[in-house]
């Protein structure tokens, strides 16, 4: 964690502790909220769903920054929250109903710009990255959130072990065992939701994506 990453931290939490939650939770949009959408969208494989996760973690950030204790950085216990979120989100049966902590949510989130998502606009090197997205939603939950922290986000596998409250070596076999997986997914091939037209993606004899 930088300098400027420890000084933002102790100002959010400042704020907080003297009971600004408003103002901390602006601040700590504005040092972590594009992080934490990146993640969402990665493991959500959607803007729309991403959002809802994005919010979802924000929400959860203000309800538990007094639970912080201060033992590791505040992007790795962010990140461990989020995890968390977009791991349970598809098991939500219905939104909770609005409460006050989430309209001050939604008053201070910064606009986020969706992602191109259409593949027939697409260059060929997004359009690859776009399949290789596909595939990891396609892993088990325990596989793609580390396999996204690691080779995605680039957090490192001690960090990764923190956030997940997990030991090194699981780590490293996840994500081994992720990376094989994810390798078969795609030399074997698979239809991506919405383009079941256009066929089954798969790799080519030089191991590029076709």
């Amino acid at each position: 964690m930088t300098e400027g990453n420890r000084a933002a931290d102790r100002e959010i939490l400042g704020f907080y502790n003297r009971g600004d939650r408003e103002q901390a939770l602006r601040l700590f949009i504005d040092e972590y909220q594009p992080r934490l959408y990146t993640l969402a969208y990665r493991m959500m494989g959607n803007h729309d769903d991403a959002m809802d996760a994005l919010q979802e973690i924000l929400i959860q950030v203000n309800r538990s920054l007094s639970t912080f204790k201060g033992d590791s950085a505040l992007y790795t216990w962010a990140y461990r929250l989020g995890s968390n979120v977009c791991l349970n989100y598809r098991r939500r049966k219905k939104p909770a109903p609005v409460e006050w902590d989430e309209e001050i949510v939604r008053s201070v989130m910064r606009p986020v710009e969706r992602p191109n998502e259409d593949p027939d606009q697409m260059c060929e090197t997004r359009y690859k990255q776009f399949l290789v997205r596909q595939a990891v939603l396609k892993l088990p939950e325990t596989q793609r959130v580390i396999l996204v922290l690691h080779d995605l986000e680039g957090v490192s596998s001690t960090e990764i072990a923190r956030i997940l409250d997990v030991n090194a070596g699981a780590v490293k076999a996840r994500l081994h065992r992720g990376r094989n997986a994810l390798r078969k997914i795609i030399s074997r091939g698979f239809a991506v939701k919405g383009m079941e037209g256009a066929g089954m993606f798969s790799v080519g004899p030089s191991g590029r994506l076709l």
